[in-house]
């Protein structure tokens, strides 16, 4: 039977219960030792009732990186901000791990966190990697969706689903940066292609390197917010772009975005 993550392909919360078990086993035994007996182990069900819904451990990793999807698009879908620019940093830091945000990781703080009976506010029992996890589970679970992500070159199936990612990501800077064109937030000569293939380089790099180094100094956001000041943000615009204090990426000590695009405009660098 094709796995799926609709709660009517196998009744009540069957799937969701599935999925939750998935994201344990795998924080618990990664991808390249991860078995169906694991995941039952973390779960209510037997091996047998896995194979019900999954024929394989493949098949099963399939279906939990659509769930994946789609709970990361919901998250990240609608980003607010008073402006284009303003999107695009809060975008980029919800892209970004833990330790590359400014603020505390949402797997400790999330507002969708377990409550006092051990279940989320929507019931689903704490199990979305970013609700209610402490940071060394999180760790654990990124390291092991790089282990997915490197079977990408040999598996079709899987690097479609990766693919899917990129796209949604591409599209939403690209639509974001359209937007600060046509509000006039972002420079006219700025391509939203270019800035889009940028960020989904970046993010992949900053986390790829945490997981896979650790590296954890969150500087990559400093050096980012430099860019978007620099080489982003219109000539004369009324948009802030804040760095934290100290960093060296901080060359602009007013820390209002116009000043260094200004600057930039006087010296001819906007033909």
């Amino acid at each position: 039977m094709t796995g799926t993550t609709d709660s009517a392909a196998a009744g009540g919360s069957t799937p969701e219960a599935i999925m939750g078990a998935t994201y344990r086993a795998l924080c618990e035994h990664g991808y390249a030792d991860l078995t169906m007996q694991d995941i039952a182990d973390e779960s209510d069900k037997s091996k047998a009732s896995l194979h019900y819904h999954f024929d394989t451990k493949e098949e099963l990793l399939l279906a939990f990186l659509d769930h994946l999807y789609d709970a990361f698009t919901d998250d990240v879908g609608t980003t607010d901000g008073d402006d284009a620019v303003e999107r695009l940093v809060r975008f980029v830091d919800e892209l970004l791990c833990p330790a590359e945000r400014t603020d505390e990781p949402r797997a400790e703080s999330s507002p969708d966190g377990p409550s006092d009976d051990g279940t989320d506010d929507d019931g689903t029992g704490g199990d979305d990697p970013n609700d209610g996890a402490g940071t060394d589970e999180f760790e654990e679970f990124q390291t092991a969706l790089l282990e997915i992500k490197a079977q990408g070159p040999y598996v079709e199936a899987y690097r479609e689903q990766l693919e899917r990612v990129d796209a949604f990501v591409r599209g939403r800077v690209r639509s974001i940066v359209a937007d600060g064109i046509e509000e006039g937030t972002i420079r006219a000569d700025v391509d939203p292609d270019d800035t889009a293939a940028f960020v989904a380089t970046l993010v992949d790099g900053v986390n790829t390197r945490r997981v896979a180094l650790g590296e954890t100094d969150g500087s990559v956001r400093n050096t980012f917010l430099a860019y978007v000041r620099e080489n982003l943000v219109a000539p004369g615009a009324d948009v802030a772009v804040d760095l934290d204090p100290g960093s060296d990426a901080d060359r602009d000590t007013d820390g209002d975005a116009t000043g260094a695009a200004d600057g930039r405009a006087a010296a001819g660098g906007d033909d």
